[in-house]
């Protein structure tokens, strides 16, 4: 698969018509893999050597879409949530606004399930993402969404950086529409993981060691967490893109 838009939400798809499926919604924080390498889940503790270390990780999505084969087109009519269409007959399947909020052993490599969603049966050839700062309109009764549209915020980490507290809280605005190639039917199970790696969060150009503190930082740090966010199809939830686990290679990613 590779990325053809541009992107950087989690999840609450409705369901739409008859033949009813489950797709699940996991996230998982670690180094971009190809699931034919993976035996199994790597545990990766969000600790560097440059003496930076994580403890919770918070993004708001403002949606997520999965697109049906053959429909596509960028004038549908949206709602809040649900399936949406046009004159094309362009059918999707989309959340409204959630958080991914991973902390403890969260933050150790493994998949985690978020939840699961209900969609309509049907080839997928599409996943779009949009990670973003809310309204407290649109967090809703959500709390924990609430907290980062009150900071005006779509990305908050807190950490550690030589023994000092951080917490770095960034607006950042990603966009991006992800090649998928899936297919879910009545009573199937499918997964959709979004792939959060942390390894180079922090270092800048030579390997330099970019302090979160440091508003001259700022826009190289958004520039790695921009690059660090995925998005595919991972029906056996091994953290790994399923194209990859059948052909043993993995995907060209090309932001537009």
């Amino acid at each position: 698969m590779r990325f053809i838009g541009l992107f950087a939400s989690v999840l609450c798809l409705s369901a739409c018509g008859n033949g009813a499926s489950s797709v699940g919604l996991s996230t998982r924080m670690g180094s971009a893999v190809s699931g034919a390498s993976l035996p199994g889940q790597a545990v990766q503790r969000l600790e560097t050597s440059n003496g930076i270390t994580v403890e919770r990780v918070r993004l708001s999505v403002r949606e997520l879409e999965l697109k049906r084969e053959g429909h596509h087109d960028d004038d549908a009519t949206k709602d809040d949530a649900g399936t949406s269409t046009d004159d094309s007959s362009e059918q999707k399947q989309r959340t409204g606004a959630f958080l991914i909020d991973l902390s403890g052993t969260a933050l150790e490599g493994q998949v985690v399930r978020l939840r699961d969603v209900t969609v309509e049966a049907g080839t997928y050839d599409e996943i779009e993402f949009d990670i973003g700062k809310v309204s407290a309109t649109e967090a809703g009764d959500n709390a924990a969404l609430k907290e980062l549209a009150d900071l005006g915020a779509s990305v908050v980490i807190d950490g550690h950086i030589d023994g000092a507290p951080f917490q770095f809280v960034s607006s950042l605005r990603v966009e991006q529409e992800r090649e998928a190639d899936f297919v879910v039917t009545e009573g199937d199970d499918q997964n959709v993981t979004i792939n959060i790696d942390p390894s180079s969060w922090f270092t800048g150009e030579g390997g330099t060691r970019l302090d979160p503190r440091d508003e001259h930082n700022r826009s190289q740090l958004e520039n790695n967490l921009h690059k660090s966010i995925d998005a595919f199809d991972d029906h056996d939830r091994n953290g790994g893109e399923d194209s990859d686990d059948d052909n043993g290679s993995h995907h060209d990613g090309k932001d537009d």
